[in-house]
């Protein structure tokens, strides 16, 4: 997949590799008789010939064995040529400008990294955390004078440099070059400020800022280095190189992504699976999806007695997964909910391999490693991990694979990871329709991509329109509810407004928290895929599902699932992107690099702050909670207790329960949550901290006040009601809990 023009690549090939760093082109040597434009000899010119007579006639007397001593031999500096003409003052005036930013960037950097108690206070508000007043003021004019001293010393450095090198008779390019060489660590002080969590807390928006900012800065800074190596430094890195053993160079890059890939799998499987014991996760999504799956072992295909209690075949009007039923196999060996966690974030974790085989035809292999590794570390992923399980975001394993099988012209691959995604939800088709359309218009596989568009459109608009539509009703098109028009509803309302009223559609798009939305996908991918207006392509399924919902927000929010409408295809885009920009004939290279650079450092402050991996609480988001990565033994105690009762409800019965204890009950054909009422369910597990949901209290108070149910056993602040038993307990059971 590449961009506009098709390319004939070598199918064999491991894709397009960097191309050797052209050296840095030497200083011409002064020519023996130079002369300006009108003729006439120039200064050097005169000196070189000065100096050539004057060798001459030392020649002469080389028979004379009077030589004058060491200590009165010119210096060696005298017999160097001068350097050839050069442009001093714009040379000298950038190599002072660069040095005295560079030394007041590491003053400051200095500054923030060490002794800065004060420092999380001052970024946050302004102020600077001191007793006495006057010693914040003096702590602020030490910032002050240390920058100030900063850019002194470094401009005294740099003019130190030039002056040695005149004396030297060396041209004053060189100190140029080491300075753009240099001209990264401007940005230093970047480090100890967004590495430094508590400022950023709860305000993204902020970081998100800064750090675009900050990205911007470090690429055009990246970009004059990597394009202006000192010849030592290359020759350094060349020998470094080789010394590296060819098996490593073959497999390193492979290596590490599995490696990547299955960390991720295993500190996301663990956390995520923990969440759940902390009774953290929910009726409503994980309930629902593993009581869906859990049908379908007993033939029972998209029913939800969680959803549709009294007619759980209406459930297809709210989604279509029969892709879940893919991988029933597996979850017959271990029917619980926490197989879905696992497996979810399993296929997360192993999307870093399609990925990577995508990504190293149009890159580097190690560049190909940089995007998975920012893969791996977007922080909205993290989040859609933890919102329980969907299908959404394992569509993204089938997704990469879909790619990497027709760029590889796996045909058989890719026709069986086309139809998975297509069947895992009814909104994947859209994706898979951007995918085969780009394919098709950009020529590089125009037959196959036109068959997956065909394919998939189709088989949105049947499930969509006519399968789904027949199913019944649901609450689903309401989320799109200011774009209906003349009175009509759902989608199809929708698509009128879309086509005859652009404009009014996009006066709802460009709202505030949605393009703060838009930046927490974009920033930690440092815009690559908004560079080059054909892979403005990816963004087409994240609009449609997403940014054009205007009556519900979990679809803009980057902590809930919705995101990875968004996801696959802005890092199937970055590839292509960062393939683009090496092929401009502007630097291209440097350029190239200095972005993968940028996206890297990007992604890893961003999900330092606001991802998993630091585990650090009230930072990561996961739906509407803020996840916490400890386990105390209260909570061990919790799950134990809970445990203790859910283990006397046979298998075959049919149970219904609180919000957050219902998924570890889930699994049974029969399941219902309280919220909606007990529907003569065999058994009720119920918590008295979760009586507040929706009519959760006066459902189970008309239950047990009805005398069908009666208390069996209490443990701590759960119970466990059976239809038909001794109602003896249920008076004190209501005072305890205050129905």
């Amino acid at each position: 997949m590449t961009g506009p023009e098709p390319e004939n690549k070598d199918e064999e090939a491991s894709g397009s590799a960097e191309e050797p760093r052209k050296s840095t082109p030497e200083l011409p040597s002064p020519e023996p008789s130079g002369s300006s434009p009108n003729g006439e000899v120039d200064a050097p010119s005169r000196l070189e010939d000065d100096s050539a007579d004057e060798h001459e006639l030392d020649e002469s007397e080389d028979d004379d064995d009077d030589d004058p001593p060491d200590s009165v031999r010119r210096p060696a500096r005298l017999d160097r040529p001068l350097p050839p003409p050069e442009d001093r003052w714009g040379i000298g005036s950038r190599v002072l400008t660069l040095s005295a930013l560079l030394g007041a960037a590491l003053i400051v950097w200095w500054q923030f990294a060490f002794h800065s108690h004060w420092a999380s206070e001052f970024l946050e508000s302004n102020t600077l955390d001191f007793p006495d007043p006057s010693l914040a003021l003096e702590q602020r004019m030490t910032l002050v004078w240390g920058f100030v001293g900063g850019l002194a010393l470094g401009g005294a450095v740099g003019a130190g440099i030039l002056a040695w090198l005149w004396r030297e008779r060396l041209s004053w390019q060189l100190a140029e070059e080491w300075a753009w060489f240099l001209a990264p660590l401007i940005a230093l002080p970047i480090l100890p400020i967004a590495f430094r969590f508590k400022p950023w807390q709860n305000h993204h928006q902020a970081l998100l800022l800064v750090v675009l900012v900050g990205s911007l800065f470090l690429e055009t800074l990246l970009a004059r280095a990597f394009g202006s190596v000192p010849r030592p430094v290359q020759d350094w890195w060349d020998s470094l190189g080789e010394q590296i053993p060819a098996r490593v160079k073959s497999n390193g890059p492979l290596v590490a992504v599995l490696a990547g890939a299955f960390c991720y799998a295993l500190f996301m499987s663990f956390y995520l699976v923990r969440w759940h014991f902390k009774l953290r996760t929910h009726n409503f999504d994980l309930s629902i999806n593993n009581n869906l799956i859990y049908g379908g072992l007993h033939g029972k295909i998209l029913e939800s007695t969680v959803v549709f209690p009294t007619e759980p075949g209406k459930y297809l009007a709210n989604h279509a997964k029969y892709g879940t039923y893919l991988f029933l196999p597996l979850y017959a060996l271990w029917p619980k909910p926490e197989t879905l966690l696992v497996l979810q974030s399993v296929l997360l974790g192993a999307s870093a391999l399609p990925l990577y085989g995508f990504a190293r035809r149009h890159v580097s292999e190690w560049m190909a490693v940089a995007i998975v590794v920012t893969f791996l570390c977007y922080y909205p992923m993290h989040s859609a991990n933890f919102s329980e399980f969907q299908n959404v975001p394992i569509a993204a394993f089938f997704l990469f694979l879909l790619v990497w099988a027709a760029e590889t012209r796996r045909w058989v691959i890719c026709g069986l990871a086309t139809g998975a995604a297509l069947l895992l939800r009814e909104d994947i088709p859209i994706g898979v329709a951007v995918i085969g359309g780009f394919l098709l218009l950009t020529g590089y596989r125009s037959l196959p991509g036109l068959v997956i568009a065909v394919v998939a459109l189709t088989y949105f608009v049947y499930l969509r329109f006519h399968v789904m539509d027949d199913a019944g009703e649901w609450w689903y098109p309401n989320m799109y509810k200011d774009l209906w028009a003349d009175g009509e509803k759902g989608y199809k309302s929708v698509i009128k407004t879309l086509i005859t009223n652009p404009l009014f559609v996009l006066s709802k798009m460009v709202v505030e928290k949605k393009l703060v939305y838009l930046l927490h996908l974009l920033v930690p991918v440092a815009f690559l895929p908004a560079r080059r207006w054909y892979l403005w392509a990816a963004f087409i399924p994240g609009i449609l599902l997403t940014l054009l919902v205007t009556n519900y927000d979990p679809p803009t929010l980057f902590s809930f699932h919705y995101v990875m409408h968004w996801a696959p295809y802005l890092f199937l885009a970055t590839p292509l992107a960062l393939e683009a920009l090496g092929k401009s004939l502007d630097s291209g290279l440097p350029r190239m690099r200095a972005a993968a650079t940028t996206m890297v450092c990007a992604s890893l402050v961003l999900t330092y702050n606001y991802g998993a991996f630091s585990r650090r609480p009230n930072s990561f988001k996961g739906g509407y909670n803020f996840i916490d990565f400890d386990w105390s033994a209260t909570e061990a105690q919790r799950y134990d207790q809970l445990m203790s009762l859910a283990a006397l409800i046979p298998k075959d019965a049919s149970v219904a329960a609180t919000e957050t204890i219902g998924p570890h009950v889930s699994s049974r054909v029969k399941m219902f949550t309280m919220r909606q009422g007990p529907h003569n369910a065999d058994y009720i597990l119920a918590s008295s901290k979760e009586l507040k949901l929706s009519h959760t209290r006066p459902t189970l108070k008309a239950a047990i006040e009805s005398g069908q149910y009666g208390v069996i056993k209490r443990v701590a602040e759960f119970a466990l009601f059976k239809r038909g038993a001794d109602t003896g307990q249920n008076k004190q059971l209501i005072s305890d809990w205050q129905l």
